[in-house]
């Protein structure tokens, strides 16, 4: 029987020990008919068989790991575990574990599931590998029903042709704004559901009296909601998280937007990005599930130690589109109202101090929050998904039990006021996400120490099972011999140009192609140091957030691999995208990946928890390290220099050679 061989993502990369290519699927929008790959009919009957995973008919037996266990080995210890009681369980795999395989298994044994990537080219790889080709059956002989949730600008739009989705023009979408009053006023006499019309008033206008004209609106509120308006709907009823129920109102089929969500009522597996998974987990969207499966999930772990931003100001004019039909709504709306123009004022008054932080409850910011969980307001805010008032709702959800804990920074942005919200008691957060879900299985090849673990995110009962260990290949180090100390203090001494041309050498010295993990964009020269010390072989960092805005798409990734050009300045590979054989022959670190210190959470963490502070900033540091080095080396036959202005680069690589800890 033949063995298949994975990389991290669980993309196909071997048969046999033999390497195969991994084909790059062009990247096009999705259609209804896109929706339908991962059904299948009856196959053939399994009740006994504890492992499937099947490639044109043919049945690939589990890989097997440098400590003797196999795929099979570890489904079972997770299914064993999770009998037993036990709730979060994480799995250590590096690159080489088939940890997708792992995971459908475990879906497999444990029933319905919900899967969670960190980016979107990693859920496009799921999609790719077992929609198509790849797939998995149930005990019962039929193919596991799998289903990508993905956002708006993933879907062509049926009602325009030719854009997609999230285009701003849509009925679903447009802004309810006197600019747009025309448009409205087409979409509110196109309505169906609207017997008796008059002449609109902009300002009264709801999302359900427009975007109905739009056949294939579908939206999803909670069953305490009813929208009665939509009687050409077929209502699907789902239970969300916490008890809550929730309505799907589906209305024409053929728009795989909408269509998506009939999976939320019958398919076996979910597949996430962590962005879409977190907002439909804070709203209670989410379909609850037996299992939710965290991929790469040290990262998805430390994103809840990120802020939430808010446009102030952007915020005030959403809030004028809103028009709550009950008093309760309005007194709710204008309250929200009241309180955003109170702290723009405060602050065109007194002036913003990027420096300052602030508690919530020294500001207006957290009895505005408290303004957008009531669920007379909330409701109103939800059924329109594209006002940006939605964003303070997932907000104030994402810190409603922590407001006590939360702290906020104001920065002006031309004439916009925002707010950077954050709170340091990501345990806190953790525990509640983990409370409305029965299962949590974390897979990562870095997963986060233990300390860790227990001191930053409160986690105590918890199960490690190991997978592959061994990571693979070859790393090498080059050095030139300018390397020095690039930390902070050692940079502001007059250092700068010693350090730029030292980085300007690493890529003169580079065996090509060379991958260049950018750690910030300061770390690159400005157009005028390029001149004035003549530094050909690098880029500024205008040019690269310039390269980085323009590709939406990923293009420069994808031309780097294919090899159109030999050098790839990026802030965005540490994790997801791999260069596996010669697409890539050296890495270089601009400095070694130090969290940024001035990041309002890191401040906030060093005031409130100083005793974890260090403990945790060195782990995420370790981390990010090692992912980004393993971008590169994803095989036995892998071989990657690495270079670096930064000796402390060098140092880890030593480290890592010689099997020390990393610190």
């Amino acid at each position: 029987m033949e063995r298949l061989q994975f990389d991290s993502e669980g993309r196909l990369v071997g048969v046999d020990n033999k390497r195969v290519a991994v084909k790059e699927n062009p990247r096009k929008l999705m259609t209804s008919a896109d929706l339908v790959q991962s059904a299948g009919g009856e196959i053939e009957p399994i009740f006994n068989e504890g492992w499937s995973l099947y490639e044109d008919g043919k049945k690939l037996a589990p890989l097997k790991f440098s400590n003797g266990k196999t795929q099979e080995d570890i489904v079972n210890e997770v299914v064993q575990l999770v009998k037993c009681g036990k709730k979060i369980i994480f799995i250590h795999g590096t690159c080489g574990t088939g940890k997708s395989a792992i995971a459908l298994n475990i879906a497999r044994e444990l029933g319905r599931t919900s899967i969670v990537v960190p980016i979107k080219s990693l859920q496009r790889q799921y999609e790719e590998d077992y929609l198509h080709k790849k797939y998995v059956l149930k005990k019962n002989g039929h193919k596991m029903r799998i289903a990508m949730i993905t956002g708006r600008e993933n879907h062509d739009s049926i009602f325009i042709p030719g854009t997609s989705c999230a285009d701003p023009y849509l009925p679903d979408t447009i802004q309810i704004t006197p600019k747009n009053s025309e448009k409205l006023k087409e979409y509110y006499d196109g309505n169906p559901c609207i017997k008796n019309k008059i002449v609109p008033d902009v300002y009264k206008l709801r999302r359900v009296s427009i975007a109905p004209v739009n056949p294939y609106w579908s939206p999803i509120v909670s069953a305490s909601y009813e929208l009665k308006q939509l009687d050409d709907a077929r209502k699907k009823r789902y239970m969300g998280l916490n008890g809550r129920e929730f309505i799907f109102y589906h209305r024409k089929e053929g728009c795989s937007y909408y269509d998506q969500y009939q999976s939320y009522i019958d398919s076996d597996v979910l597949i996430f990005n962590s962005a879409k998974y977190k907002i439909e987990t804070v709203l209670d969207r989410k379909p609850a599930t037996n299992v939710e499966i965290i991929d790469e999930a040290d990262e998805f772990l430390d994103s809840f130690a990120n802020q939430q931003e808010l446009n102030l100001t952007r915020l005030e004019r959403a809030l004028k589109q809103i028009t709550p039909d009950d008093e309760e709504g309005r007194y709710f709306l204008d309250k929200a109202m009241e309180l955003v123009r109170l702290e723009i004022k405060n602050k065109d008054a007194t002036g913003v101090d990027e420096r300052m932080i602030y508690s919530a409850g020294e500001t207006k910011i957290k009895e505005l929050l408290k303004m957008f969980l009531k669920p007379e307001l909330e409701c109103e805010i939800v059924v329109d998904e594209a006002n940006y008032a939605n964003h303070a709702v997932e907000a104030a959800r994402d810190f409603e039990d922590f407001l006590e804990d939360t702290y906020v920074s104001f920065r002006k942005n031309e004439d916009n006021l925002l707010v950077e919200i954050v709170t340091t008691n990501v345990s806190e957060k953790l525990r509640e996400m983990i409370e409305k879900n029965r299962v949590f299985i974390f897979m990562s090849g870095t997963l986060h120490s233990r300390e860790v673990l227990e001191h930053i995110f409160g986690l105590r009962n918890f199960e490690v099972i190991e997978a592959e260990g061994i990571n693979q290949g070859k790393i090498e180090i080059h050095r030139t011999g300018k390397e020095f100390d690039c930390k902070y203090s050692n940079l502001i001494n007059d250092k700068r140009p010693e350090y730029l041309k030292a980085l300007n050498v690493c890529l003169s010295k580079a065996t090509k192609p060379v991958l260049v993990h950018v750690n910030a964009f300061k770390d690159l020269p400005s157009n005028k140091e390029i001149g004035e010390f003549e530094l050909r072989d690098l880029i500024s960092r205008e040019q690269l957030l310039e390269l980085q805005s323009d590709d939406k798409t990923g293009e420069r990734i994808s031309k780097f691999k294919r090899g159109l050009f030999e050098e790839l300045f990026t802030t965005k590979c540490s994790r997801g995208i791999d260069f596996p054989g010669t697409t890539c022959n050296s890495v270089v670190f601009t400095k070694y990946p130090n969290p940024n210190v001035n990041d309002i959470f890191w401040k906030v963490l060093q005031r409130t928890h100083r005793n974890w502070y260090w403990e945790f900033y060195k782990d995420v540091a370790r981390r990010d390290f090692l992912q980004k080095i393993y971008r590169a080396v994803r095989s036995p036959e892998d071989h990657v220099f690495v270079l670096s202005p930064d000796s402390r680069v060098l140092d880890a690589v030593r480290r890592l050679q010689t099997g020390k800890e990393i610190n």
